[in-house]
């Protein structure tokens, strides 16, 4: 009786991930072009401190990320749109991340002032630059308070990269070792 109930509920789990999968994989790509994300760089530069870093992907997958100032930031961005382009692909750029400089008191406040005042979109993991450029445009006391912006990319190649099961390692075989015989 028990198994039948967990392979009825597991059938549907199952069935639920692979829906949720394929809804992933179809929906639109997330973030803005390139053009359209060195604007808002541009424009935080000029409510935010020089001091504020972007995470921009290092590779071209967007799986691992190097921080860089502004400038930077727009040439690696520049980079991985010709990568895209030379592939005759689409790509976007999205923001899924802040972090605030300070105690942590002091970032805790400013993380709900910035609540308060509205907050900075309603997606997670996508954070609206434009939100952000406003708030700080409002409110230029806060804008030292801004250490980095992480900056993430979306495509269809990554979509079928991160779908693809990637092959499991075969576990080593053990040396065999003699045993020791007795003569």
């Amino acid at each position: 009786k028990y198994i039948k109930m967990a392979t009825k509920y597991t059938r549907g789990y199952l069935q639920f991930i692979r829906e949720a999968e394929e809804a992933e994989r179809s929906a639109p790509l997330k973030g803005y072009p390139a053009d359209q994300i060195i604007t808002r760089i541009g424009e935080l530069m000029e409510v935010l401190s020089d001091q504020v870093r972007f995470g921009v992907p290092s590779d071209n997958l967007g799986r691992a990320t190097t921080y860089r100032d502004a400038n930077g930031a727009i040439q690696r961005i520049k980079d991985i749109l010709h990568y895209y382009e030379s592939k005759n692909e689409q790509v976007r750029f999205y923001c899924w991340s802040l972090s605030y400089g300070g105690t942590w008191k002091a970032a805790k406040n400013l993380r709900q002032k910035i609540e308060d005042a509205g907050g900075f979109g309603e997606e997670l993991n996508n954070v609206n630059l434009k939100k952000v450029i406003e708030y700080f445009e409002n409110n230029p006391e806060d804008s030292d308070n801004l250490r980095s912006l992480s900056i993430s990319i979306d495509s269809e190649s990554i979509r079928k990269a991160m779908a693809t099961p990637q092959p499991k390692e075969k576990p080593e075989a053990s040396p065999q070792t003699e045993e020791p015989t007795q003569n």
